[in-house]
């Protein structure tokens, strides 16, 4: 796992046995989750996940209110949280069948404590990788709408100065550099002018 001053994660544990979440908490690397909550049923589970994020989910199946994998599915499909759903062993296959397509690790009872290990470890793992992605994909988002941008006010430009295409795009780029700000805030003040 990381080490602490690396990044930190948040695990949900929903579990109505205080023996598996003992399990679950020494379990995990000392350091590596700052916010470790526990919740003893679905419903008091779906609250919390409205209230904050979570990067792991271990659900300890049955729950008092439900088997818990129609929730780690909804899980699954709302947010990005890694899960495990630890089930127990006569139906842990046609758990495992139902849920392995939505990214659900599932584990058969009894598990012990390298076994829950190494799934949060993978599971942190798959968190660090749809972070990048996320990232990622801002940053390209972020690209794609300065463009947006730039080519409006360009079009303005030639609409409305009679400038070329290059002559425009040359004015943006010179007052940038000139004015020590991004093509965006040139552009943006270009849009301002001729649209008001």
């Amino acid at each position: 796992m990381k080490a602490k001053s690396e990044r930190q994660y948040a695990l949900l544990i929903v579990s109505a046995s205080e023996q598996f979440n003992t399990l679950v908490k020494r379990s995990i690397p000392n350091g590596s989750f700052d916010v470790i909550e526990i919740r003893k049923s679905i419903s008091l589970a779906q609250r919390e996940l409205l209230s904050r994020r979570y990067d792991v989910v271990v659900i300890n199946s049955p729950l008092p209110d439900d088997l818990g994998v129609n929730f780690a599915l909804d899980i699954a499909s709302r947010y990005t949280s890694g899960i495990l759903l630890v089930a127990p062993g006569e139906i842990c296959d046609d758990v495992a069948e139902h849920v392995i397509d939505q990214g659900i690790i599932s584990s058969p009872k009894p598990i012990n404590r390298n076994t829950i290990e190494h799934c949060i470890r993978h599971l942190c793992a798959d968190q660090d990788k749809i972070k990048a992605l996320e990232k990622k994909l801002s940053t390209a988002d972020d690209k794609l709408d300065e463009m947006r941008i730039v080519n409006k006010a360009k079009w303005l430009l030639i609409a409305n100065e009679s400038m070329t295409e290059a002559d425009a795009h040359r004015y943006i780029g010179k007052q940038a550099m000139d004015k020590c700000v991004s093509k965006r805030i040139i552009a943006e003040d270009i849009i301002d002018k001729w649209e008001d």
